[in-house]
């Protein structure tokens, strides 16, 4: 056995143990055809600077806004994160207003726009779109949807039929930053039961101290949606509610609940999210030997990184799998991303950090322990890891 085979030989114990949770980014759903966050963010810009004379502001502000931030990194939950705090700023201000390069907005117009963006994250998400080329997009709608769950299904198959009772003997931990609802949509049509926080039927009320019980029998998956869901809203009368789209008694798409960072705009509303970090902060930190694997993510945000970095640090019980590629040739001194980088060289858990690249396995260095053959790897993709797990091996 060489040293690649004994490589994958470790990655497939650890992705057996019993104490495993998972963190999904928008990876993982760019094949159901939802888009990834930078063309998200040019659907979004679409919708919003559509030619309706009710969209110029949203259109003016959202413009304004571009030039405000870094046009060559920002995504649309920059955008969010940046308006959450003008918002913040112009509800703390005599005039109620907060001003965009020398122009000032009222806070009833910065919160227009915000709820417009949410709007159209939701109805993408919700329907899905796909950019065929530069003249070419299919935009998907309540009548021809074009979001598929195939890939989610069959991960979760490779996940619990090719692991001897995984699910009944263990309690597996999903977290995602994904506004999407295939995962669970996925566990459902699976027969997995699943725990999100909410108690209730079709419609869900937030229920945390019910559902998420420390106690909970084996066989139950909880999933933490850290960023929101599309299916997420706020009830004047009930609170936080889970329903889906199309139901006359909450029509209001804008009032979903998205929260994409940590800004004072969402400091001012703790729940969900503080209770759903603080599970995530649990999870990281458990006292018990646990494998935490990423996937689909690309480490940009950094309150969750930090949480990863600072269990990490605190524990010696936690190790990290990330399947991830590495980064184009073009970016200097940058081997996968700078934050796994940093990772794979702390003299302190180094060890416990697992990257599966393109290129191979990185582990305590960034030189990828790689197969004899000139294999492109593709388990940083979900379809291969799904493959992966379910062969145990690389084809």
């Amino acid at each position: 056995m060489n040293d690649f085979e004994s490589m994958v030989e470790i990655l497939n114990q650890h992705l057996s143990s019993n104490k495993q949770s998972w963190l999904f980014g928008a990876g993982i759903s760019c094949d159901a055809n939802i888009p990834l966050m930078y063309p998200l963010t040019k659907r979004v810009k679409a919708i919003i600077s559509g030619s309706d004379s009710d969209k110029s502001k949203n259109k003016e502000i959202y413009e304004s806004l571009g030039t405000d931030l870094d046009e060559t990194t920002a995504h649309i939950e920059h955008y969010l994160s940046h308006l959450g705090d003008l918002i913040a700023l112009a509800e703390r201000s005599k005039d109620k207003s907060a001003s965009i390069n020398s122009t000032k907005y009222n806070q009833q117009e910065l919160r227009d726009l915000y709820l417009a963006i949410v709007k159209a994250i939701g109805e993408t998400v919700r329907y899905g779109y796909k950019k065929i080329d530069d003249k070419t997009e299919e935009i998907g709608c309540l009548d021809t949807p074009l979001v598929e769950i195939t890939s989610h299904i069959s991960f979760l198959k490779a996940l619990f039929r090719t692991r001897s009772n995984l699910i009944s003997r263990s309690k597996i931990t999903f977290f995602t930053t994904n506004y999407d609802t295939l995962l669970e949509d996925a566990m459902g049509l699976e027969k997995i039961m699943v725990i999100d926080g909410f108690s209730g039927g079709s419609v869900g009320y937030w229920n945390p101290d019910e559902a998420f019980k420390t106690n909970s029998t084996l066989g139950q998956c909880y999933l933490c949606k850290l960023h929101g869901s599309i299916d997420w809203h706020q009830n004047i009368d009930t609170g936080l509610v889970r329903v889906r789209y199309g139901t006359k008694y909450q029509s209001d798409l804008s009032e979903i609940m998205i929260y994409p960072q940590a800004t004072k705009y969402v400091e001012t509303q703790k729940d969900p999210f503080a209770r759903l970090f603080s599970i995530f902060r649990s999870v990281l930190r458990s006292d018990d030997a646990n494998v935490f694997i990423c996937c689909g993510y690309s480490f940009g945000d950094e309150h969750i990184n930090s949480e990863i970095e600072s269990a990490l640090n605190l524990s010696s019980n936690i190790t990290l799998i990330a399947f991830a590629q590495e980064a184009p040739n073009d970016k200097e001194n940058i081997i996968i991303n700078r934050r796994l980088d940093a990772w794979l060289q702390n003299a302190k858990f180094s060890k416990r950090v697992f990257v599966a690249g393109e290129k191979g396995i990185y582990n305590d260095s960034l030189i990828p322990i790689k197969p004899d053959s000139n294999t492109t790897l593709n388990w940083w993709k979900f379809s291969g890891l799904t493959e992966f797990l379910k062969t145990g091996e690389i084809e």
